[in-house]
């Protein structure tokens, strides 16, 4: 099994980075578009990716991970029936793991339907089978009562899930109010 892959980055798409370990050159799935492929497409940077190698009727992938968290979450998403690797990394390409573990723990469906693929049994399941399961980072414990209200009302203004996240986790403190979340959340996003 490999693990873990240390090396240059060669190219990369949005989905994918060419890693060359020592004169061995691997195509890798990475799982988090924006913060892993995104930004090393470029090439030329040396990277340490935590890997999961998933067999297939269609042959082997390997899909890489920025951080060992990245990767549990993963591997817990795929032991969901119906959920499988491509939908997993679709899943923490729009969710931090952090939000994604709130969600399940705070059974908010409409922000796991919010990922492209999960519709609602499959939010369902996943909230079924894995809620408690997973443990969030104090920071994601931490954040305010009503974050699921404020991130559905900033994605119905026309912000990006990535947006709506960043503007959250920059604005708000705890004890805010859900009115209060949606502002500070715009004022942070305003001053980008």
């Amino acid at each position: 099994m490999i693990a873990r892959i240390e090396g240059v980055v060669v190219a990369g798409g949005v989905d994918w980075l060419d890693v060359q370990p020592d004169g061995v050159g691997l195509v890798l799935r990475a799982s988090v578009v924006e913060s892993t492929a995104a930004r090393f497409v470029g090439g030329g940077e040396n990277v340490t990716l935590h890997t999961h190698l998933h067999s297939a009727d269609d042959g082997p992938g390997l899909f890489a991970f920025e951080t060992r968290e990245e990767l549990e979450v993963f591997q817990t998403l795929i032991g969901v029936s119906g959920v499988g690797p491509k939908l997993g990394t679709r899943v923490l390409s729009a969710l931090s793991p952090d939000r994604l573990i709130a969600a399940i723990n705070n059974e908010s469906n409409k922000i796991l339907q919010s990922v492209p693929g999960v519709g609602a049994r499959t939010a369902g399941r996943l909230v079924l089978e894995l809620k408690g399961k997973l443990v969030e980072s104090a920071a994601a414990a931490a954040q305010p009562e009503g974050s699921e209200e404020a991130l559905e009302a900033l994605l119905a203004l026309g912000y990006s899930r990535a947006e709506a996240l960043d503007g959250l986790t920059r604005g708000t403190e705890p004890d805010m109010s859900v009115e209060m979340q949606i502002s500070a959340a715009l004022r942070a996003l305003a001053s980008r």
